[in-house]
């Protein structure tokens, strides 16, 4: 592992190395100084770099580890580039292609927005109320508080006067479709369901049925990336025990770890009809409905069911 730190005009880069064989562990810390952030330049020790207040040392043997003491997130897709490399590819490997030709699908549009402009060439002659003048057509259009839009020209001397409007037509339409065609592609290619990704429309509202079935490819893509990210913060946190433990930060003991990434298909009316038709059967009280989707504390969600069940009138008795 590599690390970089500018400190005034010089670069203090930190090479980490570490090897596990199955029984000891070692780190090897090495430090040099350069002129860039990609100088190496030549080694010094710890104690002329920005890491001298951590005290690392340059060498640690570690025993009683199981696992290397870092964390990698490493997305799902297969790593085919570098076959002896622990990292993964990015979600957009496949797509780069893709992604290009979007840049430019884009920016065509974009830029046939700007030509657009409405343009009116008018005979500068039509300008005068007499004979004709020696005068520049920019400053006559000004002068005379006309649109920006119009463009004063030299007749063609036929006689007749120029008045032509330029009103280019845009292709909005067809451009969004390719567009859409080329999300779609890159969506697919990211792992995503087909259609995922859809330039300015918008769908409407699909129960969780409805976006499990339809969606099944993306589901997937996002458990394998919460089973990645889990795995990476299972592996920083098991380093930073171990760390801990090793330079005294903390007093040793053990952890435990929870994780609650939520539900990708939960529909909260849907959660909430079918956690409701418990209460009615009788196999859930119904202050802990109140307290689960209607925001009452526990007691007053107790409390507001008893009154309910008691044959005394809720607000005293009526006159």
């Amino acid at each position: 592992m590599k690390r970089s730190f500018k400190a005034a005009d010089k670069w203090y880069t930190r090479l980490e190395y570490h090897y596990y064989d199955g029984v000891v562990y070692e780190i090897k810390n090495r430090y040099f100084v350069g002129s860039s952030k990609n100088d190496e330049g030549r080694p010094v020790e710890v104690e002329t770099t920005p890491w001298a207040e951590y005290a690392l040392s340059s060498d640690i043997t570690a025993e009683g580890v199981d696992r290397l003491l870092f964390g990698i997130l490493k997305m799902p897709a297969a790593n085919n580039v570098e076959i002896d490399s622990p990292l993964g590819l990015p979600l957009f490997s496949d797509a780069i292609q893709e992604l290009k030709d979007l840049d430019i699908a884009y920016s065509r549009n974009a830029k046939e927005i700007g030509d657009s402009k409405r343009t009116v060439l008018l005979d500068s002659d039509r300008l005068f109320v007499g004979g004709r003048g020696q005068i520049n057509k920019d400053i006559l259009v000004r002068e005379a508080g006309l649109p920006d839009f119009v463009k004063a020209v030299e007749g063609d001397g036929s006689g007749t006067d120029i008045y032509h409007e330029i009103n280019p037509a845009l292709n909005t339409e067809t451009r969004l479709t390719g567009i859409n065609a080329l999300l779609s592609q890159i969506g697919f290619k990211c792992g995503f369901s087909n259609g995922y990704f859809v330039f300015n429309e918008k769908t409407g509202m699909v129960t969780a049925t409805q976006v499990e079935s339809d969606d099944r490819r993306t589901i997937q893509l996002i458990n394998d990336v919460r089973k990645a990210l889990q795995y990476a913060i299972d592996g920083l946190v098991y380093a930073l025990d171990r760390f801990a433990d090793a330079y005294g930060e903390a007093p040793r003991g053990t952890y435990e770890l929870a994780y609650d990434f939520g539900d990708i298909t939960l529909n909260i009316e849907e959660d909430k009809a079918r956690w409701y038709s418990y209460v009615t059967a009788g196999r859930v009280p119904f202050w802990y409905y109140l307290v689960k989707f209607e925001g009452y504390t526990e007691e007053d969600a107790k409390a507001l069911e008893a009154a309910a069940q008691s044959t005394e009138p809720l607000f005293g008795a009526e006159e």
